[in-house]
């Protein structure tokens, strides 16, 4: 009895070792961009660059969270002679977020977890985090994801004040807590025009990717 506790002991000790030695990765992905031209005469192209995702261990060690730092950069441009003038224009950048199961009401794997009403999703800058090209601070949002679904968060948005315009977010930390199984984040950027004879958006997605 005596050994197996010793044993059961070494186990849990070299399983905790593991995961604070775990270290970050970070994933590069690929630029992506998608252009359109309007009914009134307007280009509209947008781009999403400069997208990395580093994953670093929770700090609370528990298999119920993840945790990263996003980098990710959008710009819009308008071009061509329209018909009418373009009154108004915004381009924003975000994340779409899926969690695969919550387990918020409480999961027994050895251990007991009451995480609060549903899994939640935390988006906090870090100090002097560059928002738009300025050193704006970017306020820390939460949502509620519904297992199984997904849900969008913007990470800024940016008035147009002329034919170019863009957007960035640097080393953003994204958390997401009370989920089980797999955690998916897919990119987007999104650039909207109105004239006095049309709206039109354009967007383009980035590349899924497990947090």
């Amino acid at each position: 009895m005596k050994g197996s506790t010793i044993a059961m002991l070494s186990i849990a000790a070299a399983a905790a070792v593991g995961m604070t030695a775990a270290t970050a990765t970070a994933d590069q992905l690929a630029d992506k961009s998608r252009s359109i031209g309007t009914e009134d005469g307007w280009d509209l192209r947008i781009s999403k660059t400069a997208e990395d995702v580093q994953h670093v261990p929770n700090l609370a060690a528990t298999p119920f969270s993840r945790e990263g730092f996003v980098s990710l950069s959008a710009a819009a441009d308008i071009s061509g002679e329209g018909k009418a003038a373009v009154n108004s224009g915004t381009v924003q950048l975000g994340y779409q977020i899926g969690c695969q199961a919550d387990v918020s009401n409480g999961l027994s794997l050895g251990l007991s977890a009451a995480i609060g009403p549903n899994a939640m999703v935390t988006v906090i800058p870090q100090p002097s985090v560059a928002v738009g090209g300025s050193a704006l601070a970017l306020p820390s949002i939460s949502a509620t994801i519904k297992p199984g679904t997904i849900s969008s968060i913007t990470l800024g948005t940016k008035t147009l004040g002329g034919p170019h315009g863009s957007i960035s977010v640097d080393q953003v930390q994204i958390k997401i807590d009370a989920c089980a199984g797999a955690v998916s984040l897919r990119s987007f950027a999104i650039v909207s025009i109105s004239t006095t004879t049309a709206d039109n958006s354009v967007a383009v997605y980035g590349d899924p990717i497990w947090l």
